[in-house]
């Protein structure tokens, strides 16, 4: 939705939203390179989505969202929670607006199709997924390799998560469905691939 067709009082309420979420992730990651904005009128959902180059400080780059946590399910509930995306400098080879195209289809289909927010969440293999990718199925998760006070970020009285998005193989994505978390974590700390690198076999 342009945000412009949001009423006063909403926008004022996004606008201290975003303040204070923007602040807080700039506060760890420094400037935004680019946003997009993913827009559904008839629902009132407006999400913006920053992307964070790495930099000399960082090697890892970001993709973030603001505005998710209160886009509202079919059900009438609310997402409840922000999400975050690592990558590679590279991004496993593709461009910012194609991995901007691939999250702006996952979050429509989370804020449409998925019943809550509990984690962990597995997508299975999709086409969606960025063809120079191995990674093509997708995890949603407690937040992990980012500071601690970024797991829970306190709007005024409310306390909204940030949760990991990691695009995953479709073998640790069954692994997941089959073993649980406990084995995935010990697949993790064991391979010689980066989480990060959405090109790992």
């Amino acid at each position: 939705m342009a945000f412009e067709q949001l009423s006063k009082e909403e926008r004022f309420s996004f606008d201290i939203r975003r303040t204070f979420l923007l602040g807080t992730y700039m506060n760890e990651w420094g400037m935004p390179e680019l946003r997009v904005v993913l827009s559904k009128p008839d629902r009132k959902i407006h999400v913006e989505i920053y992307y964070f180059p790495a930099t000399t400080h960082s090697d890892i780059a970001r993709f973030v969202t603001v505005g998710l946590s209160q886009a509202t399910r079919p059900s009438g509930e609310l997402v409840a929670a922000e999400w975050m995306l690592a990558l590679q400098p590279d991004l496993g080879g593709e461009d910012v607006e194609r991995v901007n195209t691939y999250l702006v289809d996952l979050i429509s289909h989370h804020i449409e199709n998925v019943m809550d927010s509990t984690v962990p969440r597995v997508m299975e293999s999709s086409e969606l997924a960025p063809a120079r990718w191995n990674a093509s199925a997708f995890l949603i998760d407690e937040l992990r390799g980012e500071k601690e006070s970024l797991e829970q970020i306190h709007v005024g009285h409310e306390t909204i998560a940030l949760l990991w998005a990691v695009p995953i193989t479709s073998f640790e994505a069954n692994l997941l469905l089959t073993e649980g978390l406990d084995e995935f974590d010990a697949w993790v700390e064991n391979s010689q691939y980066s989480i990060i690198d959405p090109c790992r076999p």
